[in-house]
């Protein structure tokens, strides 16, 4: 957390690193794959209001079927001969696919960079013992409160800070680079400062997000409505200042090149489709079956081809109006499409800017 608000969950430090920087360079260049996420599984011990991913047992065939471990492990040496260097490994809760241990080592043993995303609750003597023998290079642990109530709130399970906070201890012991991030909502957003202190007491980064995105994967998301809708706003029309003061939003730059992952990266679904943000439901592209190099290819054609809806090419707001893809995708239900509300409001504050005769006096 920095200020006292909130960061996107999915900036990352490595970009700041000299030598991950001239290898991004040079990757991007050539479109090489260096950065995945593996979406090991849907499952999950905790129910949280805002997850994008999570699926109940009964609900799972209805979208497919879980890559097994011998699955993954093709797809991990196939990425691995297509360039993939760093890898994050995710759910759902990972450590709840059936098969996690024969995943992990096998993952650990072809010399990926592996960051590992798990709400840290199922971290036992058993899942201690593996990540000791086959230890990650860091762990990104979830954390929603800074009790067993609020988490009760969050997550809808009993216990889940008690055993949250088993888990961050084990992996402090085992001396497993930890960062914490948390996703704050209506029903934790009264707590952010004692997560920022739990952090603090135990020395570990934190960032917190408000950036909450409603799902379109799963059929009972409650995030929309759990969002803290208020703080959003004001961050929007922050935002829209920031690009009247002198730093436009470029229309005729394709959607896919606002993220950091084009040209370099990629998110593998528990089903095995490849794809291009771990929001949207779009492109089903199989790695079940296909080489995985052919799987690579295919997104990039979707990334170069996917543009704008016609409507945001001639908006008057067009040149203040931040967003990508994947929001889109969740605001709208679709990344080729936009509606009246989403845009409503961006109008909306923006006229309230340019209404304000010395505010555009000055930046303009």
């Amino acid at each position: 957390m920095t200020g006292g608000g909130f960061e996107p969950v999915c900036e990352r430090n490595e970009g700041a690193d000299p030598f991950y920087r001239a290898v991004r360079e040079r990757a991007f260049a050539d479109a090489i794959p260096i950065s995945g996420t593996f979406e090991l599984t849907c499952r999950c011990n905790f129910d949280c209001r805002m997850c994008y991913v999570h699926l109940k047992p009964e609900e799972m065939p209805r979208y497919g079927r879980e890559l097994s471990a011998k699955e993954w492990l093709k797809v991990a040496e196939d990425a691995r001969a297509a360039g993939t260097v760093w890898l994050c490994v995710t759910g759902g809760e990972p450590l709840m696919h059936p098969e996690f241990e024969t995943i992990w080592r096998g993952l650990t043993g072809m010399g990926f960079f592996i960051t590992l995303q798990t709400n840290a609750s199922l971290i036992d003597e058993r899942a201690a013992k593996l990540l000791e023998e086959c230890p990650p290079v860091g762990v990104k642990a979830t954390l929603y409160g800074a009790s067993d109530e609020v988490y009760e709130a969050v997550c809808r399970v009993r216990d889940g800070f008690s055993k949250t906070d088993r888990g961050l201890r084990t992996l402090r012991k085992l001396g497993i680079p930890v960062q914490l991030v948390s996703t704050v909502i209506r029903q934790n957003e009264a707590d952010l400062p004692r997560m920022a202190d739990y952090a603090r007491d135990n020395g570990l980064p934190y960032l917190a997000t408000g950036n909450v995105k409603p799902s379109v994967r799963t059929p009972d998301s409650q995030a929309r409505e759990a969002r803290v809708q208020e703080k959003l706003n004001e961050a929007k029309r922050k935002e829209i200042l920031h690009c009247l003061k002198g730093s436009p939003v470029k229309i005729e730059r394709k959607p896919c090149t606002y993220c950091r992952d084009y040209r370099l990266g990629y998110w593998v679904t528990w089903n095995g489709f490849m794809r291009f943000c771990s929001f949207m439901n779009e492109p089903d592209i199989p790695v079940r079956g296909q080489v995985f190099s052919e799987a690579w290819k295919e997104l990039l054609i979707y990334e170069e081809t996917l543009d704008w809806p016609e409507e945001c090419k001639t908006c008057r707001a067009r040149s203040v109006c931040r967003k990508c893809a994947g929001t889109l995708a969740v605001e709208c239900g679709g990344p080729r499409q936009v509606t009246d509300e989403f845009c409503g409001r961006i109008k909306q504050y923006y006229d309230e800017w340019k209404g304000d005769e010395d505010i555009w006096d000055k930046y303009t």
